[in-house]
C-alpha cells in the first residue's frame, strides 16, 4: 500500500536539510544528500519504463532555468563536443554531442524552430 510522500525544506540544527515524510516515518537530508539522492534518482529513472519521452510535451509547464552556467569542452576521444548545462536545483548535468547533432544544433540556433513555449509564461 503507498503512503503519501512529503517533502519540505527544514532548518536542521542551523542548516537547510530537507525532511521526507512517508506515513509516520520521516528522513532528514542535508544538502550533499539531497544532491546524491538527486544524482541517484536520475540513474534510475534512465533505466525505468516506459522511457522519458524524446520529445518535449507542449503542454507540460517546464521549469525554465534563465542564463545557466555552462561549460564547453572538446575530448580527442569523440568528434563533437561535451557541454556541460548547471540548474541551479538539478546541479551540472553532461551532453555528449556529436560533430552532427552540433551542425544541426547550429543550424537551429541561426533559423529558428517554431515556438515550443510561450515566452509570455516564462517569468522574468
Amino acid at each position: 500500500m503507498y503512503q503519501t510522500l512529503l517533502v519540505e525544506a527544514v532548518q536542521d540544527s542551523g542548516r537547510q536539510a530537507v525532511r521526507f515524510n512517508i506515513g509516520s516515518n520521516a528522513a532528514i537530508l542535508d544538502v550533499d544528500d539531497v544532491d546524491l539522492l538527486i544524482e541517484r534518482l536520475g540513474q534510475i529513472r534512465s533505466g525505468l519504463s516506459p522511457a522519458l519521452p524524446h520529445e518535449p510535451s507542449r503542454t507540460h509547464n517546464y521549469v525554465i532555468e534563465i542564463d545557466p552556467c555552462w561549460y564547453l569542452d572538446k575530448n580527442p576521444l569523440f568528434d563533437g563536443v561535451v557541454l556541460l548545462l548547471r540548474h541551479t536545483g538539478l546541479g551540472w548535468a553532461g551532453f555528449a554531442i556529436p560533430q552532427s547533432s552540433l551542425e544541426r544544433l547550429q543550424d537551429a540556433i541561426v533559423k529558428p524552430a517554431p515556438r515550443l513555449f510561450d515566452v509570455s509564461q516564462v517569468p522574468s
